[in-house]
């Protein structure tokens, strides 16, 4: 062989290398594109705590979607029973939950009795979810540390009457929320 030959063989073979680092290349890029765009369209139900104070705190668990797209919950259970902290123990929040569609943005509050949290030395507990876009299915828990609500303080302008005091908390609880 010539070296005329020698070059075009070395030629095609690294020809042949660069195209297939190139298709790598891509598929790789195209791979990570379509789980980025997976993740930023994909439902993102979350279980949260929220705390209000009018005349006594309010201690509230939230689902809150805050995906891009829609999802169904399969299953909700709790680290405690829900019951022993509801307002009334015959009634456990989110029992009936399984099934229920949220949309984007769309959120389900329950109240929780505070001074059940106390009574029972409950500080932490932990919200276990399974939801499914229809495609794929998302298992997720969720700590809630109540005694990080909890023990914030919050001061509050008082006024003369009980009523306009009620009114005032209200208002500022509010005002709170947007920051």
């Amino acid at each position: 062989m010539q070296l005329s030959d020698w070059i075009n063989v070395v030629l095609c073979v690294l020809s042949f290398l660069l195209a297939a680092i190139s298709v790598v290349t891509v598929v790789i890029t195209l791979k990570q594109n379509h789980k980025m765009i997976q993740n930023s369209t994909r439902p993102y139900i979350v279980a949260m705590a929220q705390l209000t104070n009018f005349q006594e705190p309010t201690f509230y668990l939230v689902l809150k979607n805050f995906g891009a797209s829609g999802a169904t919950i399969q299953e909700m259970s709790s680290s405690i029973a829900l019951n022993e902290v509801s307002y009334r123990e015959e009634m456990t929040p989110f029992n009936n939950i399984e099934g229920t569609f949220l949309a984007p943005g769309q959120k389900i509050t329950s109240s929780l009795y505070a001074k059940k949290f106390k009574e029972k030395g409950i500080r932490e507990f932990t919200i276990h979810l399974r939801y499914t876009d229809g495609l794929k299915t998302y298992d997720e828990d969720y700590p809630i540390n109540y005694k990080a609500y909890i023990e914030n303080v919050c001061t509050r302008a008082s006024t003369q009457d009980k009523e306009l005091r009620t009114i005032s908390y209200a208002l500022q609880d509010l005002v709170e929320k947007e920051f």
